[in-house]
């Protein structure tokens, strides 16, 4: 269960955009869970949830040599994120 209501309702925006949770993680450093989406963050589906959800905070990742690249937004109230894929272009 996701204890953000703005982050749940992200997650609905982007389930409803057909992009699949791949995997959820608990526990992790300053965020109490992050969900891992399997497809890419769309530009609709990005200004849809900053339009509708303006207190989530979009962040932004380059690839690491650990990490692929990833965006996706983070509620710092509860502490919860989604994170997608990056595209690459």
């Amino acid at each position: 269960m996701i204890s953000s209501p703005s982050l749940s309702h992200a997650l609905t925006i982007a389930i409803s955009a057909g992009i699949r949770v791949k995997e959820v993680y608990e526990s992790l450093s300053k965020v109490e869970m992050m969900i891992y989406m399997s497809g890419a963050l769309t530009p609709d589906v990005r200004r849809m949830i900053e339009r509708e959800e303006p207190t989530l905070r979009y962040w932004s990742s380059e690839e690491t040599q650990d990490n692929p690249a990833s965006e996706g937004f983070i509620c710092d109230e509860y502490h919860v994120g989604i994170s997608f894929p990056k595209q690459v272009l």
